[in-house]
């Protein structure tokens, strides 16, 4: 299993603005059939931090799916739509794998 996470700082003042987005963007997704956003925000830590997660039973899901979300118009007036409440530079990807045995 591989899991997708956008982690962003979000502009004081505008995270029920960027919940609301996600939550529209989850409508989108679960219409398409692509896996559903969950939003995570940290107990402790940096403030207004945002974490976005997705899983993929594998890499070749997630390119499917990715791309699938690119070149969606609705999809991406959404996500384009909440740019203005993300702190410039902070949003930053990555993928990771479940491990679930011992390396050779």
């Amino acid at each position: 299993m591989y899991r997708y996470r956008e982690t962003q700082q979000v502009l004081y003042g505008h995270f029920n603005e960027f919940i609301k987005g996600w939550q529209e963007l989850a409508v989108i997704f679960r219409k398409k059939g692509w896996p559903e956003p969950s939003v995570w925000a940290p107990t402790l830590g940096v403030g207004n931090d945002a974490i976005v997660e997705m899983d993929y039973g594998d890499l070749a899901s997630f390119q499917k799916t990715y791309e699938a979300f690119q070149a969606d118009e609705e999809a991406m007036k959404v996500y384009r739509g909440m740019a203005g409440i993300i702190v410039q530079g902070s949003n930053r990807s990555e993928i990771i794998e479940r491990v679930t045995k011992p390396l050779a």
